[in-house]
């Protein structure tokens, strides 16, 4: 047997820390038996089982160096299949999370932290968030895992987030172009972006203070305050949505000042920057139209409010009607022309005109050649 030099120790060690559960806070969960660490890294070391209980022994001393110098904290029970044999397991305040094996629940954050942040990392980011997850995968095939953890293993191929909105494809963005965006929101730069909007035939140039990154409606959005409506206010600058694939150049500017204080994006959401087309707060009001079509848009709103003061109730001749103050924007006015089959716009005067207008034209449109 090979002598067991310093250098050996200590690789042996640290593999033996890598292997080892998690406990988490609650304390439920497996953890590592000695003929487990045996059968796992008992080729690659080449020593008994004395050995391993000795390592194991030594990680766990309150008073060693491995709990007073590095914070790690190893501890021991009795295995619940069999109390005789005892696991081992790093617990939830080990100050060593780089060699800590990971649970179930663990992988099924982090894959799904990458389906939801993906495509706004920057790539440095999302090279870490890649390298974490294979990590945790391959610490997953280690050997401690159980049923219970193969069943959270599953459920994640079970398990899908599909885009909502319209039924389009997102548009196409340069990696290059999101790559830039993200660059800026990480060092703090301005923006220089060429850009057309839908509603024009010809490109404009924009200086831009970033504020966030979003995907809305199944397209990546820059939400951004143009350099020339900054002003000392950050409640007094409007907040501008750019749509990634309309983008034809960008490119990174000047740091951004100091004294520049843009709003957040918290606060830029919560003033409707995303409403897009808003024509302010109004009170809507609607009556349901009979059918079982009718019945089902009312349930649906029932059990998704427009707004936290909606109402339904029966009018003077039992038909259901909606009252709620809603931001009028184009999202809603899409859904009232939608459903226009099916709920009848009472108020406000004017919206119940553009429906008209719209409804009238649209049937002029449908039928003409």
């Amino acid at each position: 047997m090979p002598r067991d030099s310093t250098e050996r120790q200590l690789a042996r060690r640290l593999a033996i820390i890598d292997l080892l559960p998690l406990l988490p806070e609650h304390g439920t969960g497996q953890g590592a038996t000695v003929d487990q660490l045996i059968n796992r890294l008992g080729d690659t070391f080449a020593v008994d089982r004395r050995t391993f209980e000795r390592d194991l022994r030594d990680l766990a001393d309150p008073q060693g160096p491995w709990r007073r110098q590095f914070g790690l904290e190893v501890e021991s029970r009795p295995s619940a299949d069999d109390g005789r044999v005892n696991e081992w397991f790093t617990t939830a305040h080990s100050k060593i999370p780089l060699f800590k094996s990971v649970t179930a629940v663990d992988a099924l954050v982090a894959s799904f932290a990458r389906q939801e942040l993906g495509p706004f990392l920057p790539r440095d980011a999302r090279r870490a968030l890649d390298e974490q997850v294979a990590t945790i995968e391959r610490k997953q095939r280690h050997l401690h895992q159980t049923d219970a953890h193969r069943q959270v293993i599953a459920y994640q191929d079970k398990i899908r987030r599909l885009p909502d909105g319209r039924p389009m494809g997102p548009g196409k963005v340069a990696q290059a172009h999101l790559q830039t965006v993200n660059d800026a929101l990480m060092k703090h730069l301005m923006l220089r972006l060429v850009y057309r909007a839908a509603r024009s035939e010809v490109n404009k140039t924009h200086r831009v203070y970033p504020v966030g990154l979003v995907i809305h409606d199944r397209t990546l959005r820059l939400l951004a305050v143009d350099e020339a409506e900054v002003t000392l206010d950050p409640a007094a600058m409007t907040v501008k949505s750019f749509h990634l694939h309309r983008m034809r150049e960008v490119a990174l500017g000047d740091p951004v000042a100091r004294n520049i204080r843009v709003p957040t994006l918290d606060e830029a959401l919560a003033r409707g920057t995303l409403e897009m087309w808003s024509k302010g707060r109004i009170t809507l009001h609607l009556r349901f139209a009979g059918g079982e079509n009718a019945d089902v848009f009312a349930r649906t709103l029932e059990e998704m409010p427009l707004s936290d003061d909606q109402t339904i109730f029966l009018n003077m001749a039992g038909q259901r009607e909606l009252m709620a103050t809603v931001t009028n924007t184009s999202t809603l006015r899409r859904m009232l022309q939608s459903m226009a089959r099916e709920a009848k716009v009472l108020a406000p005067a004017d919206l119940k005109q553009e429906m008209c207008a719209f409804l009238a034209e649209a049937l002029a449109l449908q039928q003409g050649d």
